[in-house]
């Protein structure tokens, strides 16, 4: 069996506790880490090169070329490709972007997608287009797709990937913002048909709880994926 951990983490622009966030990615273990709001302005490329060496992974692709969104990796995955997308925003709005890549665990190849949806529905529905693009350029092989759909369970965003053949990976419920005291799941993980998934939990002690509060202002999702089906 082939088994992928992926991690997805909102990290608020790195402006929150960075020791505490590389803890929290370090003792979860993802082998990708895809992250939303990374760096992208001023010295973004050696901050984000900063947090790959806090939390002991590389860089993939990804930063201000990808409207925030990055990915991570850990050493025993094989990168196969990448590709990073700037969406075209209306005139004020956040940059947003699209980052993806082709990996390789044991030889078993599949891809992600990183995302960070816009706060607007018409703006998530335009990035939603670029996503799925991206999604179908991987053809037959697995692929997940994590980030912060800046809505919860059950709106357009939602029902679009599902409609795409994709599952929500982490569907146990767990509300993911704000960290101190989450009351809205935003945040996910879809993977395609043939990939099988089960959450991992976050810590619950006192200070496991503590230190994901200080880390970002949203908790991260991880994920357990069987790539073999």
């Amino acid at each position: 069996m082939t088994t992928v951990r992926l991690m997805t983490y909102n990290v608020r622009g790195l402006g929150d506790d960075v020791s505490a966030l590389a803890t929290v990615v370090g003792d979860l273990r993802p082998d990708v880490l895809v992250v939303q709001e990374a760096p992208k302005l001023l010295r973004w490329r050696s901050r984000c090169a900063g947090l790959a060496r806090a939390t002991g992974l590389l860089y993939v692709a990804g930063g201000r070329t990808a409207g925030g969104n990055l990915l991570l990796a850990h050493q025993r995955t094989v990168v196969l490709g990448h590709a990073e997308e700037r969406i075209p925003q209306r005139l004020r709005d956040p940059i947003r972007g699209v980052v993806s890549a082709t990996f390789a665990v044991g030889g078993r190849r599949f891809g992600v997608v990183g995302v960070h949806l816009s706060l607007s529905a018409p703006g998530r529905t335009r990035d939603l287009d670029r996503v799925l693009g991206t999604v179908r350029s991987f053809g037959d092989l697995p692929v997940l797709v994590a980030g912060d759909l800046n809505e919860p369970p059950g709106g357009p965003s939602w029902r679009a990937l599902s409609g795409a053949g994709l599952h929500d990976a982490a569907g146990d419920g767990t509300p993911t913002f704000p960290a101190r005291e989450p009351r809205a799941r935003i945040d996910a993980v879809f993977a395609s048909g043939g990939a099988r998934a089960r959450a991992v939990d976050l810590p619950t002690d006192d200070e496991g709880r503590t230190r994901l509060a200080r880390a970002s202002d949203h908790l991260p999702v991880v994920v357990d994926v069987d790539l073999d089906g």
